[in-house]
């Protein structure tokens, strides 16, 4: 017996939006900007090494206080280490670049030419 394909991704459609209905997440959290990235970053690297802590605490200062070469500069030395050890840390960081991103960008729509700078920078960081 022959299923079309029509009524097969008619059952998807219906199936797909109940799937991620907000349940328990294991607590690992994204973040919608950078003060949400910079928290999530300083609670997630709470009980590492100090050295983790160090650059997270950094990274989250120079997120707040759009310093965005800084806040790079500690996310990479974070990524570079080896030491993340769990997912929500691993998550922590990756929220951070990408809201670190996504600022710089709306940044530089306005014209702020560190911004410019710290982007160039982030480009050739996620090319390595």
């Amino acid at each position: 017996m022959k299923i079309p394909c029509a009524w097969i991704l008619s059952i998807l459609l219906f199936a797909l939006p109940g799937c991620g209905d907000g349940s328990d997440d294991g607590g690992i959290r994204n973040s919608q900007n950078v003060e949400g990235a910079a928290d999530h970053l300083s609670e997630a690297f709470a009980n590492s090494d100090s050295a983790l802590q160090k650059h997270a605490k950094s990274a989250s200062e120079a997120m707040r206080k759009k310093k965005y070469r800084d806040a790079l500069i500690a996310l990479q030395e974070i990524k570079q280490s080896g030491k993340v050890k769990d997912v929500n840390e691993g998550i922590a960081v990756r929220d951070s670049l990408i809201n670190l991103e996504q600022e710089l960008i709306y940044a530089m729509e306005d014209g702020d030419p560190n911004a410019e700078k710290a982007y160039q920078l982030l480009k050739r960081v996620n090319r390595n």
